[in-house]
């Protein structure tokens, strides 16, 4: 799994909250799925730690 780090800090990935967005690490910032931009074959998806991040097209 790639990790997907903030853009708007440029410094720490995003971690699933019981909300169902996911949270920067650093900065607070909060997505959706849906703001997720992935290339034809990539899926998102989280680890056992809660960190999201994408699995590259195989």
């Amino acid at each position: 799994m790639i990790t997907i780090i903030c853009s708007e800090c440029s410094r720490a990935p995003f971690g699933a909250t019981a909300s169902g967005l996911f949270r920067c690490d650093n900065c607070g910032s909060e997505i959706t799925s849906r703001d997720l931009v992935l290339d034809p074959g990539e899926v998102w998806a989280v680890d056992s730690a809660g960190t999201l991040g994408y699995l590259p097209a195989a």
